[in-house]
């Protein structure tokens, strides 16, 4: 009787060995067939290093759109700035440009410093685009020439040259007290372009002295 026990006992051993082993096995090739359908170890590789590259390509384009925006933003920040103080400036020296005699004066001074500064700007904005994009259109380099390169003060010289030599003619004989007028008003026109930043060429100014 115990022989036979133990003879069932061992049975029942073998046959739980037998069926663990038999379960592992199926596991075992169950994750085998799942391998193969994912691929080849050489595809695997071949996938893991695309893998590497493009999250390598994804981390430079993050860099390359933080410097954009950071330059972006500074080019912005700048223009706007500008562009607040240019607004101040314009209303200023408008209502300047309305005064009698000194009024070409003021419109002169200022429309040749406004040209170089849209100069200025055409300058920034493609110095900006070569920082950003490693490019430059040569479109652009020809468009900036030709507005760095418009002397808009060799145009406006003559003109107020001929205006103050008629003026200067009129204020002789009996007019001659009107001079010490005229050399007021053009004392706060030079004050006003100081105040803003707008230089006076030294032509300009010799056409305004009537004393």
């Amino acid at each position: 009787m115990k022989k036979l026990i133990v003879i069932g006992a061992a049975s029942v051993v073998v046959l739980a060995i037998l069926g663990g082993g038999g379960f592992f096995g199926y596991m075992l090739y169950s994750e085998l067939g799942t391998y193969k359908k994912v691929g080849s170890l050489q595809e695997m590789q071949k996938f893991s290093q695309e893998n590497f590259d493009l999250k390598k390509e994804n981390k430079e384009l993050s860099r390359a759109m933080a410097k954009i925006q950071k330059g972006f933003a500074e080019y912005r920040r700048q223009e706007m700035t500008q562009a607040e103080r240019l607004t101040e400036r314009r209303k200023a020296t408008a209502v300047a440009s309305f005064m009698p005699l000194s009024g070409p004066y003021v419109l002169a001074a200022v429309s040749t410093q406004e040209q170089l500064e849209l100069c200025e700007d055409t300058q920034r904005l493609i110095k900006l685009e070569a920082e950003l994009f490693d490019t430059s259109d040569p479109a652009s380099m020809m468009q900036q020439e030709k507005v760095c390169g418009s002397n808009l003060e060799r145009k406006l010289i003559p003109l107020f040259k001929y205006q103050m030599l008629r003026v200067r003619a009129s204020m002789s004989g009996s007019l001659g007290h009107l001079r010490t007028d005229a050399d007021k008003k053009f004392e706060n026109a030079r004050t006003l372009l100081e105040k803003w930043g707008v230089p006076i060429s030294r032509e300009l100014d010799a056409y305004t002295r009537f004393k």
